[in-house]
């Protein structure tokens, strides 16, 4: 999947595709990354991919993040998938999209290690028809100075 910008280092990648009937509200995406290198200044961020059956313009999501020594944090983050006039944001085609979040810019994680990222939809829905899939990517931040 595409990544915010061609010239920054992938740290990690990975892809949940999710049930063909959408995205229930009990299920989860679940990413677990091990960081080794925390001298390192990373992006931190995910791809969605839908197809035409999304009903909404928007995502809410809850993240729910582990981190080495059991520190945990939960964020609730709305992301935007169609401009005010309906067109989709992103890249693809007539049959679906992908668009790209920078979640967590520009962050220095404290410890080395495992971490676990939960990632669960908030759109007060059973089901949330048109989601194929999620992906969470970290890649080392861009920081040339201006």
């Amino acid at each position: 999947m595409g990544l915010v910008s061609c010239n920054q280092s992938l740290v990690f990648e990975e892809n949940r595709e999710l049930s063909g009937e959408g995205w229930h509200k009990d299920s989860s995406a679940v990413f677990n990354p091990v960081i080794e290198d925390t001298s390192k200044v990373l992006n931190l961020g995910f791809s969605l991919k839908h197809n035409n059956d999304y009903p909404y313009s928007n995502l809410w999501l809850f993240v729910e993040v582990t981190g080495p020594g059991s520190h945990q944090q939960t964020d609730s983050m709305e992301f935007f998938l169609a401009e005010p006039d309906g067109r989709w944001l992103g890249k693809g085609n007539d049959k679906s999209r992908i668009v790209n979040w920078l979640y967590k810019p520009g962050v220095k994680l404290r410890r080395p290690g495992a971490y676990s990222f939960i990632v669960r939809q908030g759109m007060r829905r059973d089901l949330l028809e048109g989601v194929l899939s999620l992906s969470m990517w970290i890649e080392v931040a861009d920081l040339k100075e201006n």
